[in-house]
């Protein structure tokens, strides 16, 4: 129960700190405590307008690096524990618990890239200001293990069995690969002792061969 508890809290506290930026990027000209940027400036000497931003596709292209980069692997986290929630030889809470942790990281981490997506559009006007925020937004997802590690500073018994069930998920495929590669081992020891078989019958045979012929040839000198 304690862990659902800081789980959720930290669920709790990105989602708060994140609204701040969803707030800063909305497009409401009637508040000044806003960060939209607008690139495009109107001189007062010609009626032609010209965009002064210098965001690019590159800049854009590193966005796209940084997200993949820190977001792919919890995307891919909790895909898996989706999956092992639909496993039979799990408990029906253990099922429960790696389906309900699955769906909030999933969704933390999507609405992660969601704010950052709008919050880039809005205020970012160069190739460095979308780095810089996109930096910023994705610290905010290092929290849960910051919190973390609070929680195993301050007591290790806390945090252990969340470590042990993480090894389990993470050792299960690697237990089933070393299976995997025990059984082809064996295949493979089965298929040389079949040809060393195979190739003593040849010479088994061959001897056989030999001997009736040394035999013949004695029969007529008898």
């Amino acid at each position: 129960i304690f862990g659902w508890i800081a789980a959720l809290s930290t669920i709790g506290v990105q989602i708060w700190i994140l609204t701040v930026f969803i707030k800063a990027s909305e497009v409401n000209l009637q508040d000044d405590k806003i960060d939209l940027q607008f690139t495009w400036k109107c001189p007062r000497d010609t009626d032609t307008c010209e965009n002064k931003g210098d965001l690019d596709g590159t800049g854009w292209a590193i966005f796209c690096v940084l997200m993949v980069a820190f977001l792919a692997k919890d995307l891919i986290s909790g895909a898996k524990l989706i999956a092992h929630s639909a496993k039979h030889r799990h408990s029906r809470m253990s099922r429960l618990r790696y389906f309900v942790g699955g769906i909030c990281l999933g969704w933390i981490t999507v609405f992660i890239l969601y704010v950052s997506i709008i919050y880039n559009k809005a205020l970012a006007t160069s190739n460095s200001d979308i780095v810089v925020n996109s930096v910023v937004i994705l610290f905010i997802m290092e929290i849960d293990e910051k919190i973390f590690g609070l929680l195993a500073a301050i007591n290790e018994k806390w945090t252990t069995h969340a470590a042990e069930s993480e090894d389990l998920i993470t050792a299960a495929p690697a237990a089933k690969n070393d299976k995997g590669n025990s059984v082809d081992e064996m295949k493979d020891e089965l298929e040389i002792q079949k040809e060393e078989i195979e190739a003593q019958r040849i010479e088994i045979r061959m001897l056989r061969e030999a001997v009736l012929d040394i035999q013949e040839a004695r029969e007529p000198s008898e």
